[in-house]
């Protein structure tokens, strides 16, 4: 994100920068030990309980580092409000705890489990990336901690709530708008949003109106996906139940982290009319 004079600000982007460094470590370190099969053989966290915990850091991650990383790009003025620095940090922060607990789960694996003898270069490469998430975790979680007390302490601080504060559709139908922008289809875009703002705001079916329904439905629909996906990648589920089982673990993985960033993070705002 951008520099800021406004030292408030100034803090929160250097924690979000520093949180979203640790989420691209994670992803690439997720990517190469799990799902590239020659690397995955001889991992030594490729089976429960190290496995289980990269899962589901897997599955937790984009519903934090997402949202925060969208909203820090549409709020990317000279000066973030109280509430949006607020939400950042908090992304931030759970972002970087969730990779640093996957990381940490690495790590006791290697302790206790180790490299097997052939695993050659790679695991040296690979314990080095592991020890780099670790590192960036720690250090965002840091600067998340300086960044709220800076905050806290600063004259400018806010206690009390904007008048209307967007939630993830809004930051990203404003993002889409900015997009367009350099190509000419402003005005397009900016007609298709305020449609689906007049739907989302007015509309009885609308997820604003139902959002736990809506997370229900994507749970769902996640569970679907997955069971889909690895009997695509991985061949025919060996029984119903099995398939069942794995689509429960992920919808209720789902639901959860939906649930606990909904409001946190101000995913969907309750409808103005």
């Amino acid at each position: 994100m951008p520099a800021s004079s406004d030292p408030v600000t100034s803090a929160t982007r250097l924690a979000a920068n520093a949180a979203a460094a640790s989420v691209v470590a994670f992803a690439l370190l997720w990517l190469l030990t799990s799902q590239i099969a020659d690397i995955r053989a001889f991992s030594p966290f490729a089976d429960d309980p190290w496995d289980a915990v990269a899962t589901y850091a897997a599955i937790f991650l984009p519903f934090v580092a997402g949202p925060t990383w969208i909203r820090s790009l549409r709020h990317r003025g000279p000066t973030l409000a109280p509430s949006t620095g607020r939400r950042i940090r908090w992304g931030s922060a759970v972002a970087a705890f969730i990779v640093g607990l996957a990381a940490a789960a690495d790590v006791h694996a290697i302790v206790t489990v180790g490299w097997p003898i052939d695993a050659g270069v790679a695991a040296g490469w690979l314990t080095a990336l592991i020890g780099v998430t670790l590192a960036a975790a720690v250090a965002s979680l840091v600067l998340v901690a300086r960044a709220t007390r800076i905050a806290s302490t600063s004259a400018d601080a806010s206690n009390g709530a904007e008048a209307f504060e967007p939630d993830l559709v809004d930051d990203l139908l404003v993002l889409a708008t900015d997009i367009a922008r350099p190509f000419g289809l402003r005005r397009p875009a900016r007609s298709a949003a305020d449609a689906i703002e007049r739907f989302l705001d007015g509309s009885t079916m609308s997820p604003r109106r139902h959002r736990l329904l809506f997370g229900l439905t994507l749970a769902l629909a996640a569970a679907l996906a997955l069971d889909a996906w690895h009997a695509i990648r991985e061949g025919p589920w060996a029984s119903p139940g099995v398939a069942v089982v794995f689509g429960i673990l992920m919808a209720s993985g789902v639901l959860a982290i939906y649930l606990g960033t909904l409001r946190p993070l101000r995913l969907l705002r309750p409808p103005t009319r």
